[in-house]
């Protein structure tokens, strides 16, 4: 039976480490694979919505890049969280064409949780910029986000990676997950630890579904930067680059 998609396109939270999500996405075109629907949490939201959007790699890259991202982060009292979005909100406005999932040129889907009745909540329509903002709002670091008089969190929370929705529906499914865990020896504030504890919440949700995946991405190396490290994105970016042409190429 013919499936609707031919490419489905997961894509793992991982905050600046999504870099490398441009990175594998750029190796894919490159090797004639554009996905025709893209499922993405946090991170994967944010650079799913900017290709759902038709910006290409490069452009994507470097849009984030001068607009800086996170440049206007600002500290807060830590009542619901220790970092204020105004900027990266500001950020999404400025880069997105779209303002709606309706009007973006790729069927896209993003992931957050509902904390008021604890469920795993899909967004596939209306207000984009509050999707991914809520879909990419770590616990602690950024305080919860308000859609319909509801909070919302990282959806990477209860998965960060997000195949469900495009099994049965796809012929092949590529998944890249830009969140695998190395060693951390510099746990010294409320803020790494609050990090690093959010990212052990997370390491068996690509392992247990990447059997769902045709082609399975995961970028080694990405595990050394920050992931709120704008300063190394262009790094980034290449290294998801290098692992995705060489994944293809055992294809």
């Amino acid at each position: 039976m013919k499936k609707k998609y031919k490419y489905g396109l997961v894509l793992s939270g991982g905050g600046t480490r999504g870099f490398a999500h441009l990175g594998a996405i750029k190796a894919l075109e490159e090797n004639g694979i554009k996905p025709d629907i893209i499922s993405g949490v946090s991170a994967g939201s944010i650079v799913g919505a900017l290709y759902a959007d038709g910006q290409d790699a490069d452009k994507a890259l470097k849009a984030l890049i001068s607009k800086n991202l996170l440049g206007f982060l600002r500290l807060m009292f830590p009542k619901t969280g220790l970092i204020k979005m105004t900027g990266f909100e500001r950020t999404l406005k400025k880069t997105l064409q779209a303002k709606r999932f309706e009007d973006l040129n790729i069927p896209l889907i993003v992931h957050a949780v509902n904390i008021n009745k604890v469920e795993y909540t899909r967004f596939d329509k209306g207000d984009l910029i509050q999707a991914i903002k809520a879909s990419s709002s770590i616990p602690v670091i950024f305080p919860p986000v308000e859609i319909d008089g509801y909070q919302y969190l990282d959806g990477g929370i209860v998965n960060n990676f997000p195949v469900e929705p495009l099994v049965d529906v796809c012929d092949t499914i590529i998944g890249i997950n830009v969140n695998p865990l190395g060693e951390e020896f510099k746990i010294d504030n409320l803020k790494t630890i609050a990090i690093r504890s959010f990212h052990l919440s997370m390491r068996n949700h690509a392992d247990s579904r990447k059997d769902k995946c045709d082609i399975y991405i995961e970028p080694e190396g990405v595990q050394k930067f920050g992931i709120l490290d704008l300063s190394s994105a262009e790094k980034i970016f290449e290294i998801g680059y290098k692992k995705t042409l060489e994944v293809l190429k055992k294809k």
